[in-house]
């Protein structure tokens, strides 16, 4: 028989931590668990300039409500941009082929966030739409600059 376990004994970051540093798409900063990160803070706080870091942390605190307020509207932003509906067809379109992660990353955010209202079609196209909106000039001025060789 299988031993029960109880749901207050799992560690949900553990697990969580766990898959992250297996997936080379996430950034190695994020791939580190919290426990490490705790072990170098208590470090930081033992050292002789602990103390200016305290004072540093209360400075950074002070700030907090205007990053929230600035995190907000970036989630705002990227909702807008990211998460709508285009009115093209996706049979107009073409067909794309993306790595196998990508793929099941944008599902999940798909499925998650804009609550299986976008389609990828969609999304991939609003991508691509602030990519080249973001982009155009140096994608102007690089073709430019290589055109002549033909």
């Amino acid at each position: 028989m299988a031993k029960k376990t109880r749901v207050e004994d799992i560690d949900s970051n553990f697990i969580i931590n766990s898959f992250r540093r297996d997936d080379m798409s996430i950034p190695p900063e994020a791939r580190t668990n919290g426990v490490e990160s705790e072990k170098q803070e208590e470090s930081e706080d033992e050292s002789p300039m602990g103390k200016e870091a305290g004072k540093e942390e209360e400075q950074k605190t002070e700030e907090m409500p205007a990053r929230r307020r600035r995190s907000k509207d970036r989630e705002q932003e990227y909702l807008a941009a990211f998460h709508k509906e285009v009115d093209i067809p996706a049979r107009i379109g073409k067909t794309v082929y993306i790595r196998k992660e990508y793929h099941e990353r944008i599902q999940r955010i798909l499925r998650i966030i804009a609550k299986d209202e976008v389609s990828l079609f969609s999304y991939i196209d609003n991508v691509l739409t602030y990519h080249f909106e973001h982009f155009g000039e140096e994608i102007k001025k690089l073709y430019e600059n290589n055109s002549s060789i033909f």
